[in-house]
Formats: structure tokens, C-alpha cells, sequence
């Protein structure tokens, strides 16, 4: 875990002039009263079969010998009673074929009872990865992680990636915008197994351990936030990409968006996206209702 110290709201507003705040009230109240605009809403996965997306198990790539994926009542099932071994920890993810920028994403997950050595007495474990690079032969494409484990659902990992995370404002993290006169340093990433990750912890708590829980990204520019049943737990702004032969690191603003399994029976549905026009995104920033 790379921590972030919580920033009181007065030393925000110092730092701001509190004055952008104040001027965007009474728009907010206006905007309190419809929802977010947008192009509507469109499945992402169909609930039949696996067009538009692809796979990656690792250790056999892009074929599932063992059943890892299935679908069932309109349902992605993964590591589930179709899954036949072996009896170690089965690794993936599905992947979509087209690149999103400026979206809304939402989804509801619930965990299955089966976990797979050698995890087999760890935290169930998932994930929504986006902003992926396109490499379709590794586990862990660079991109961002919304996290889904037992504990730390809707944390963010950045994979070769970096951000800065949403300061605590009285313990919500910063949304819609990052405010004017904030530093924008990087935190130095920590590289394991050869990945350089930034990890950056949730803000409340409020997954379900039984039951389904509806998630929600919402990612436009070089931002996101990552929302666990109707509540903002995380924020990233200044999403940034490796550094080019140039040595200047490009926005990280799209990408493939994937769902992973780490051997844990988890399931999938609704899930669903639509694009974020640039009136929905004012919306947004004006602390529309989604």
C-alpha cells in the first residue's frame, strides 16, 4: 500500500481561494434536480456469448481448456461448477476488443463460494482493469485497476501507470475536480514481479459480502472515479502512461476495459456502458445525480 495523508477541507479551500467552489453552488443545486446526461446506455457484454470480447488465461493464453468462463442465465461466471481444474489458482481475464474513452461504466458482481489454491484460505479476488495498453498476451496489460477483493473493493492500482489520488475531504475523496494550486507530484511506485504499481486505498466501506453489489466507473479527460453501490471510494486524477523515448509521459485518457478473475469464483451482469458527452460530463462536475 502506498498511503496519501487525508487534507482538511480548510487547507483545500486556502489552497483554492474557495472561490470555484462557491461559484459552482448554485449550479450544482440546479443540476441536483435530473439526471446525468449522456448517450444511453448499451451492454457491454450480451449475456450470451463472448462477442467483442477476448481472452487471456495464464498459461494458455487465449484458449479456455478448463472451463474458466462460462455463462449462465445471462450471467459471466468465472471459475465456477463448469470450471475443471487444475487445482491451482486459475488466472485471467476478458477483455473487450474496442478502446473507451469518456465513459460510464457499471456493472453488478457478487462472489461464489470457491476459492483455488494456493488461495484457497486468501480474500476472493477480482477486478475491472481499464485504460488498458493493447498487448493481448500478458495477465497484467499496463492500465489501471479497480480493485474488487474481499476488503478492498473499489481501491486503485496503477499498473506501470501513475496518478495523483483524490485528497480526503473530511473523508470523501476529491471529486469532480482537482483543485487549482494543489502540488502534482507523483508518488514513487513500487515494483513487484516486475510491474511498477501505485496502490491507493478505498474511502468507506460498503460492499457486501453476500448478495450483489453494483459498481460504477466514471472515467473522461485524465480522471476517474470509482464508485462501490452509489458511493465514491476512490479518485484519480493526472492519469499518465509511460514515459516515451522523449521522456514525456502521455495522459492516459482510454483504453480496453477487462474483468478479471485470481482464482475466485465471482459472477458478472449488467454490465453496461454509455459514452459521456460533453454535456454529461459538465453534469457531472456540477454533482449531478447519476
Amino acid at each position: 500500500m502506498i498511503p496519501h495523508s487525508p487534507v482538511g477541507r480548510r487547507e483545500i479551500l486556502r489552497c483554492a481561494g474557495g472561490m470555484a467552489t462557491m461559484a459552482a453552488m448554485p449550479r450544482a443545486l440546479a443540476a441536483a434536480a435530473a439526471p446525468t446526461a449522456g448517450t444511453a446506455w448499451r451492454a457491454l457484454f450480451n449475456g450470451h456469448d463472448l462477442d467483442g470480447w477476448s481472452l487471456f488465461q495464464d498459461g494458455s493464453g487465449e484458449r479456455d481448456p478448463h472451463h474458466a468462463v462460462s455463462i449462465h442465465d445471462g450471467m459471466l461466471h468465472f471459475l465456477g461448477p463448469d470450471f475443471t481444474g487444475p487445482d491451482r489458482a486459475a488466472m485471467g481475464h476478458l477483455a473487450t476488443l474496442d478502446s473507451w474513452h469518456d465513459y460510464h461504466l457499471r456493472l453488478d458482481f457478487r462472489w461464489g463460494h470457491r476459492r483455488i489454491a494456493p488461495r484457497g484460505l486468501q480474500r476472493r479476488n477480482s477486478g475491472i482493469l481499464y485504460h488498458l495498453a493493447p498487448d493481448r498476451d500478458r495477465l497484467f496489460p499496463d492500465g489501471v485497476e479497480f480493485q474488487i477483493e474481499e476488503g478492498d473493493v473499489g481501491d486503485a492500482i496503477m499498473i506501470n501507470t501513475r496518478a495523483l489520488p483524490g485528497l480526503l475531504l473530511g473523508g470523501t475523496p476529491l471529486w469532480p475536480d482537482y483543485f487549482p494550486g494543489l502540488p502534482r507530484t507523483y508518488e514513487t511506485p513500487v515494483n513487484a514481479g516486475g510491474i511498477e504499481r501505485q496502490w491507493f486505498r478505498h474511502a468507506g466501506d460498503y460492499e457486501r459480502l453476500d448478495g450483489w453489489n453494483t459498481l460504477d466507473l466514471i472515467a473522461f479527460g485524465d480522471q476517474a472515479a470509482h464508485l462501490v453501490n452509489g458511493r465514491i471510494v476512490q479518485t484519480l486524477f493526472g492519469m499518465i502512461g509511460k514515459a516515451g523515448a522523449d521522456g514525456v509521459s502521455p495522459k492516459l485518457t482510454s483504453g480496453r476495459i477487462a474483468l478479471e478473475f485470481e482464482a475466485a469464483e465471482v459472477f458478472f451482469r449488467n454490465v453496461m456502458i454509455r459514452n459521456l458527452d460533453h454535456a454529461a460530463i459538465d453534469a457531472i462536475r456540477a454533482g449531478a445525480p447519476l
